[in-house]
């Protein structure tokens, strides 16, 4: 039966030269904290044991070094064992019936999920053609706002414009920012992924800075501000991969997005707005994005495509949509640690060769 299985298993396999995806190997020092850390993080911190009371140690001195680093207090800062389920918390803990919600139209989708479900007044705020967010003249005394610091697939920073200081309270999504940008004077819950620094997935933080407006959206007994469900492990993984997190070299993106613009028919998307170095989008004219993905896979490439809120179906980007663009031959392409000059030729070198192939 196993030789079968082998047997009919057996593929062509092309080996992966570039990985230009949003997900990326943790690095060796991660890996091996990480595998230090079951060794050591096993016990529950909150148990009287000696086991437990070293997890603590570990767990307060992650906590504490991840909330330096993000720049708020370790008192505000949240573990979560479900980074998907932050965007609900974060955004649902502030929320009353009647509050105003506001989001904006490039948001993730779990976002727009909240704003179907909210009773109060919604409002989806356009986004100019470089992706910022246009907010209504008058929004309420009460009203929450969902701001991205920058946008997951395109890279774009949001600027912090005096208008946001009109809305009652400010809900922020650093989850692809991350360490990168500092949070804006003004807000209330803030949500970070480890993944955005190089730290393993499946753990992300909230903070929390007004917990006096702050209410728990989901059922429970006592007071609490979070599940309180996590593994130890990732944390300390997370907080040496942050501990070790250098900024990407904005050189890179500036050669790729000179390289791309050389070859027809493309255009780079939000070429001129502010962004975050290591992320950008760009679309390919005369292409179907999905033959574009699966032909630079074929030639050991991998590169994302799509909204990156539903990327298994390759829907159409809703970002794109909103900023008025195409999204057919859409590429999203993420620049890691080990991204060089020279990766970056060999890239825009196979797009080249897939585009002329399928503009025949």
């Amino acid at each position: 039966m196993h030789g079968s299985l082998r047997a009919s298993s057996v593929h062509p396999v092309v080996r992966v030269t570039g990985n230009f995806t949003s997900e990326a190997p943790l690095s060796a020092a991660v890996r091996e904290s990480l595998l230090a850390a079951f060794d050591q993080g096993w016990a529950d911190p909150k148990k009287l044991s000696q086991s437990s009371a070293k997890a603590a140690i570990l767990r307060n001195q992650s906590l504490q070094n991840i909330a330096h680093r993000l720049g708020v207090s370790a008192q505000e800062l949240h573990i979560l064992g479900e980074p998907a389920l932050g965007h609900f918390l974060a955004v649902a803990g502030l929320l009353k019936e009647t509050s105003e919600f506001i989001y904006s139209a490039t948001d993730k989708g779990k976002i727009r999920a909240i704003a179907r479900s909210h009773s109060g007044k919604v409002t989806e705020a356009s986004v100019d053609k470089d992706g910022q967010i246009v907010l209504p003249t008058q929004p309420h005394a009460d009203s929450v706002l969902s701001l991205q610091s920058a946008n997951g697939e395109t890279g774009i920073i949001q600027k912090i414009d005096p208008s946001f200081s009109k809305v009652g309270f400010l809900s922020v999504d650093a989850t692809s920012s991350g360490p990168r940008l500092p949070l804006p004077s003004h807000w209330d819950t803030a949500l970070f992924d480890s993944q955005s620094w190089g730290g393993p997935s499946g753990l992300a933080l909230l903070a929390i800075r007004n917990s006096s407006r702050y209410s728990y959206p989901l059922p429970h007994i006592a007071p609490i501000s979070v599940p309180g469900t996590y593994s130890l492990p990732l944390l300390i993984a997370a907080s040496i991969a942050l501990e070790n997190f250098q900024l990407e070299d904005s050189k890179i993106r500036t050669s790729l997005i000179a390289a791309l613009k050389a070859i027809s028919d493309v255009a780079v998307v939000g070429e001129s707005a502010e962004a975050l170095p290591h992320i950008l989008s760009c679309i390919v004219g005369g292409v179907d994005s999905e033959q574009l993905v699966r032909h630079l896979s074929q030639r050991g490439f991998d590169l994302d495509s799509g909204s990156a809120c539903s990327p298994e179906d390759l829907q159409p980007s809703h970002v794109l949509a909103a900023m008025g663009l195409a999204t057919a031959g859409h590429l999203r392409i993420t620049l890691h640690r080990d991204t060089t000059e020279n990766s970056i030729e060999e890239l825009v070198t196979k797009i080249k060769e897939v585009v002329t192939d399928l503009r025949g």
